[in-house]
């Protein structure tokens, strides 16, 4: 449930971020165009917070269909690993 929720916050996240780009950009008729850089800059966010959407996405499947598997044996910590 917890993967879920993430999941759908970082495809809102990534969305809003784009949104509020393009608004920026196309909202005032005599703004300048976005710079090199900033256009840059958005994309290189837009694709990191795309690319853990796709992860977590990914996962999420892997674990619905019952490919995930949970292991204890690392210091204390939880690890999900995908099954054989």
């Amino acid at each position: 449930m917890r993967l879920r929720h993430a999941t759908t916050a970082q495809d809102d996240l990534s969305e809003t971020l784009a949104s509020s780009f393009v608004r920026s950009t196309s909202s005032e008729p005599t703004a300048a165009p976005a710079s090199g850089k900033e256009v840059d800059d958005f994309v290189k966010e837009f694709r990191e917070l795309r690319k853990t959407y796709h992860k977590r996405a990914m996962w999420g499947d892997q674990w619905t269909v019952g490919r995930v598997a949970w292991r204890d044996d690392h210091e204390g910590h939880d690890y999900a690993y995908p099954r054989g």
